[in-house]
C-alpha cells in the first residue's frame, strides 16, 4: 500500500475519488500531520503559553509568600497558646518573692499574687541569718 494515494490530485479531488472507490467508510480516530506552517504556528503558540504559565507561576509564588507572611504570626501565636494549654498556664518573667524558712530548712518563691511557685532546700550560704531575719524572728522590728 502507498504512503500517499493519488498524490497528483488536489486534496478535494483526492477526497472525492477515495470516497467513491473505497470498500467501506468507517469513523476512526487518527493523527493528521501538520504542514510546516502549522508546525511553526504551534511552536509560537507553545512559546506564548509557556510565557503565560511562567508569569502565572511567578504571581502564584508571590501570593503564596504574602499568605505565608500573613499566616506566620498566627501560626506562632497558635503554638504559644497550645504550649500554654499544655503547661496549664502562661510562662512569664517577673518579680517573685523569696522567703527563707530556717526552721524547716526550706526556701520558697512566691508570685505577687501570693502563689508558691517553687520550693527547695536551703543552700549553705542561705543558712546564715541576716540581721533582718533575726529582727523579724525576735519581734524587735519597729
Amino acid at each position: 500500500m502507498k504512503e500517499l494515494m493519488l498524490a497528483d490530485l488536489s486534496v478535494e479531488e483526492r477526497k472525492d475519488v477515495l470516497r467513491d472507490s473505497c470498500d467501506q467508510i468507517e469513523e476512526k480516530h487518527y493523527t493528521r500531520k501538520f504542514s510546516q506552517n502549522e508546525k511553526n504556528e504551534k511552536r509560537e503558540e507553545l512559546a506564548d503559553l509557556s510565557i503565560q504559565l511562567a508569569e502565572l507561576n511567578n504571581q502564584l509564588r508571590e501570593i503564596r509568600a504574602e499568605f505565608k507572611a500573613k499566616m506566620k504570626p498566627i501560626d506562632e501565636e497558635l503554638k504559644n497558646v497550645l504550649s500554654e494549654i499544655k503547661a496549664g498556664g502562661k510562662f512569664i518573667k517577673g518579680e517573685c518573692y523569696k522567703f527563707i524558712d530556717n526552721e524547716e530548712g526550706k526556701v520558697g518563691y512566691y508570685t505577687p499574687e501570693g502563689y508558691l511557685i517553687e520550693m527547695r532546700d536551703m543552700r549553705p550560704e542561705e543558712k546564715q541569718r541576716t540581721m533582718f531575719q533575726v529582727m523579724k524572728r525576735s519581734g524587735t522590728e519597729g
